[in-house]
């Protein structure tokens, strides 16, 4: 039998479905408008396919384990709901990205009810993970510059980092790139871990 690595910190980027609600639209040099939806950029998972998750979460966790889980204020009851699924008890909110361009100024874009320019990373914790943790002094605010499309702020895994130090076991699920210590799960890496 393979022994399966077992990890105490999870720091998750679900693809969230949109249900196209989201669209925006560019202009084309030939004056035409395009309409685009978020599933352009990468493939989505329904809230029921991201519950789904629970076995593996579960075969890949220790008994005392954190999730940091981005979610967008659309997301938020639909994070909730995962996490409890994942059998992860909400704590409180860990960071609050506020996004930022190249010029230094906040990002603003058109919500359905007010201009949105900040995402929430939620925390969740399963046992008594506390017990491994190294920092309390690790700020809640990340004031960090806007990548590529979802990418989210270095400065977030460096800090998740800091809270729990170097020998806890870190994976990043729905990764894009391998950051060490991280170990990663995702369709767009070369996975450490195996569903």
């Amino acid at each position: 039998m393979i022994e399966i690595k077992k990890y105490n910190v999870l720091y998750v980027d679900p693809p969230w479905d949109f249900d196209n609600r989201f669209k925006s639209s560019k202009k084309r040099e030939d004056g035409k408008t395009i309409q685009r939806s978020i599933t352009e950029k990468y493939p989505t998972m329904s809230i029921e396919e991201l519950k789904g998750l629970r076995e593996f979460v579960n075969r890949i966790t220790t008994k005392n384990s954190v999730l940091f889980m981005w979610t967008t204020d659309a997301h938020l009851k639909n994070a909730l709901e995962i996490m409890e699924a994942w059998g992860y008890t909400y704590k409180t909110i860990a960071f609050i990205w506020n996004k930022k361009e190249k010029s230094g100024k906040q990002v603003c874009y058109m919500g359905m009810w007010t201009m949105k320019g900040s995402e929430i990373c939620l925390l969740g914790t399963k046992g008594n993970p506390h017990k491994f943790l190294k920092s309390r002094k690790v700020r809640q605010l990340v004031e960090a510059e806007r990548g590529r499309h979802s990418e989210k702020p270095q400065e977030v895994r460096d800090r998740i980092v800091e809270m729990f130090g170097e020998n806890a076991s870190y994976l990043e699920m729905f990764a894009r790139e391998k950051v060490p210590p991280f170990d990663v799960w995702g369709n767009e890496v070369d996975s450490d871990v195996q569903i």
